[in-house]
């Protein structure tokens, strides 16, 4: 009950103050350092494959990967890896809230360290779950800057395979807020990590939704410190450049996995390893990859802390890169429509029960709204006003799964296929888009011919205002 109380309290705080200077779908005012640094190729996969971190059926298991190469502790001591570290650090950004954080622990309240992002966040290619970067970074941040004050640091990770911030921000308030240890008295999480630069080519709000949760982070009462990191396949493939203006606008703190790791990678003179020393596949670093990220993050907050205190907070006042336009973002689960709101499910009553699992949430979007071949069709309906809304559904590689129309005011905006040839990530769309909120009906029902078929919504999204 406290948990959804702050839940309450802080989607106050941000309607009523949170994220300023917008002007609603497509009027957003994107800066020409937006447009001049936003070009990024596609990642360097075979023609007609699907874009996705990972098969859950294919995650590494310990005897398939290379464990931390046995010469790691030689090799954090070389001046190669110093000067590793130090291109790692694409931006301090302003430290003012950093230094609070670690203040505020080493004098003995309870902080929360939090991971959002990806496959990579997840822990993928790491032999154990407590060696991927996401743990270790935990780990030696409490070890680097809160010695004898460790048990002050608690941790949540938040990384799912195959999805992109618009999910991550669909889910940050139940897979990151809700999920702060009841030690911390303020609830909210103090420091965060948003992995999502391998994720996120061609999702549907063009990073609006990833500049929205940096935003409402920011936003948060505890004034958390909010650090971008930058991941990167082997391919080279990132979009460091397109998401770094929004890092450069907030001054906030930015680490590039590309710039520091990808010289010394290969087969060339310079190189300290190779690729499949680094890389576990196509996607995923290896233990060592993930230990090295750690220590990249780690090094940048080191020199962030030892700079010379900025003079002022973060300014959120500035005009957004992309967009604001789901900040405030409200979200939809099973859960909230069995509480008793305006909102009948009809044939999406049942729940899937086929989600996999991972080590930092256990078993993923299993509060959903699934339609088996026996429901009917009976239309889920709700009203709501809003601005716009988002749907998640899991894509899956089965002929039971059909498709769905979504109608707003008695017209069909969206028709959305379940059977993509996907794994059974969640993915996520735009259902509709507008300038201001306005009152609107809503039905969802499986679309003619499917009403024998399956499909499973796994969250509802939407902007109140």
């Amino acid at each position: 009950m406290r948990k959804r109380l702050l839940m309450i309290l802080l989607a106050l705080t941000l309607a009523f103050g949170g994220c300023g200077a917008q002007t609603g779908n497509g009027g957003n005012k994107m800066s020409t350092e937006a447009v001049n640094e936003t070009e990024a190729k596609a990642p360097d996969v075979g023609e007609g494959e699907a874009f996705v971190p990972e098969n859950p059926d294919a995650m590494p298991v310990d005897d398939d990967i290379l464990e931390v190469n046995t010469d790691y502790e030689a090799v954090i001591t070389k001046e190669w890896y110093g000067d590793l570290l130090q291109r790692a650090q694409l931006q301090l950004g302003n430290n003012k809230r950093l230094k609070k954080v670690i203040e505020r622990a080493r004098s003995g309240e309870k902080i929360t360290f939090a991971t959002i992002g990806g496959s990579i966040t997840e822990g993928a290619g790491a032999a154990k779950y407590k060696e991927c970067y996401a743990y270790q970074s935990y780990d030696k941040f409490k070890k680097t800057f809160c010695e004898g004050f460790e048990d002050n640091v608690l941790f949540a990770n938040a990384g799912v395979g195959g999805t992109p911030s618009v999910f991550g921000d669909m889910r940050y308030g139940r897979d990151i807020v809700e999920r702060v240890d009841e030690q911390d008295s303020d609830g909210l999480p103090d420091i965060v990590i948003i992995e999502f630069a391998v994720n996120d080519y061609q999702e549907p709000t063009v990073h609006k939704c990833y500049e929205s949760m940096v935003k409402d982070i920011l936003s948060a009462p505890n004034e958390p410190v909010v650090i971008l990191l930058f991941a990167v396949f082997p391919s080279k493939f990132t979009l460091q450049n397109e998401l770094r203006p929004i890092g450069k606008r907030y001054d906030l703190m930015m680490v590039s996995i590309s710039d520091s790791c990808m010289p010394v990678i290969g087969d060339g003179k310079a190189s300290k390893w190779t690729e499949k020393e680094f890389f576990f596949d196509i996607y995923h670093p290896t233990t060592l990859g993930h230990a090295v990220m750690s220590d990249c993050i780690i090094s940048t907050m080191k020199a962030a802390f030892e700079a010379e205190e900025s003079a002022d907070d973060i300014d959120l006042t500035v005009e957004p890169v992309f967009g604001l336009d789901y900040c405030g973002i409200q979200s939809i689960f099973r859960r909230d429509a069995e509480q008793g709101k305006k909102f009948s499910v009809g044939g999406f009553s049942e729940n899937d029960g086929g989600c996999y699992s991972n080590l930092p949430l256990g078993q993923l979007y299993a509060d959903n709204f699934h339609h088996t071949a026996q429901s009917g069709n009976k239309p889920m309906k709700f009203t709501l006003t809003c601005k716009n809304m988002l749907i998640a559904y899991r894509a899956v590689n089965n002929n039971t799964y059909g498709s769905i129309d979504i109608l707003m005011d008695g017209k069909v905006v969206k028709t959305i296929q379940g059977n993509t040839g996907s794994w059974g990530q969640s993915v996520a769309d735009v259902v509709f888009s507008e300038d201001t909120a306005k009152k609107h009906t809503f039905e969802i029902r499986m679309a003619e011919g499917d009403e024998d078929k399956k499909f499973t919504i796994t969250c509802l999204s939407y902007t109140p205002e």
